[in-house]
């Protein structure tokens, strides 16, 4: 494909479709060879890859995602470099009358109980026997922390937090563009790789890690990470973001360089780009620097 010389500063972003065991990934700045997202600048669509090129843009973007476990829950893993940032945007209500959850964390009652290294030991073991058959990943979730999440709720998982996303909880996902987990534990089929990571994933785990849920509304930085930032923009707010920067409307309309972005939408700044939010509107932007 020829690449037209002149593309648009902010352009939509199109997602590629990855299906999933526990559901589907949807890759709206990815490029890898399982998936290429796309970038419509009006009357082309071209490939990131090629997008960013054109850009002059030689490092990749922040990942942005949509996770949509509806046929089971996420593995338990563990990232040594990664950093992740969830946005609920979603609950099925026949599975969470109530309100979803993500398990998230080392279970700090058990953790004081047994001390640090038999904590490590006691996870490794039921972790090792429900790989082998020979127990339960109920006993490996037992050992996390179970929390609670609501539409709107953002939370930011470093690097060391063991986590995993549970069935039927719909997220919007920002984070550093890179492949890498440690597998802890899989409740179903792991497809990209031979086993789990069980020792690795043990060894990696910051058993300090605590991540708070971010609740309420209101125009603000969400979410802070060694790579990048999270700001949600709501109730008419106006502000300019930085060059490369990646966004997700949520609800209502956005005014983005000029350029309308009805919900759902995602969108790429490759210059500092005005968003002006409609009166209903929620927008939630990852910027590398603010």
């Amino acid at each position: 494909m020829v690449v037209p010389t002149v593309l648009a500063k902010v352009a939509a972003l199109e997602p590629a479709l990855v299906p999933k065991p526990w559901g589907r990934e949807d890759w709206y700045s990815g490029v890898e060879a399982r998936g290429e997202s796309r970038v419509c600048t009006g009357d082309a669509s071209v490939p990131l890859s090629e997008y960013l090129t054109a850009q002059g843009r030689t490092a990749p973007i922040v990942l942005l995602k949509v996770l949509r476990p509806t046929g089971g829950d996420l593995y338990m893993e563990v990232h040594e470099a990664k950093h992740e940032v969830y946005v609920v945007d979603a609950v099925d209500a026949s599975r969470w009358p109530n309100g979803g959850a993500i398990l998230l964390g080392a279970n700090p009652s058990a953790r004081a109980e047994l001390g640090d290294e038999a904590f490590r030991d006691a996870l490794r073991r039921r972790a090792e026997a429900a790989e082998a058959g020979r127990g339960s990943t109920e006993d490996v979730a037992a050992l996390l922390v179970p929390t609670e999440l609501r539409v709107g709720d953002v939370i930011a998982i470093p690097p060391g937090t063991p986590h995993s996303l549970l069935c039927g909880i719909t997220v919007i996902e920002f984070q550093t563009p890179v492949f890498e987990r440690r597998i802890l534990a899989a409740t179903g089929p792991v497809t990209t790789q031979t086993g789990w990571d069980v020792a690795a994933a043990v060894a990696a785990m910051n058993l300090d890690a605590a991540p708070a849920v971010v609740r309420g509304g209101g125009s603000k930085v969400v979410a802070e990470t060694a790579d990048f930032a999270v700001v949600r923009l709501t109730k008419g707010a106006c502000r300019t973001v930085p060059p490369w920067s990646v966004g997700w409307v949520a609800a209502g309309a956005a005014q983005i360089g000029g350029r309308r972005f009805p919900a759902p939408a995602a969108f790429v700044a490759a210059e500092s780009a005005l968003v002006r939010c409609a009166a209903e509107a929620v927008v939630f932007v990852a910027v590398e620097q603010w």
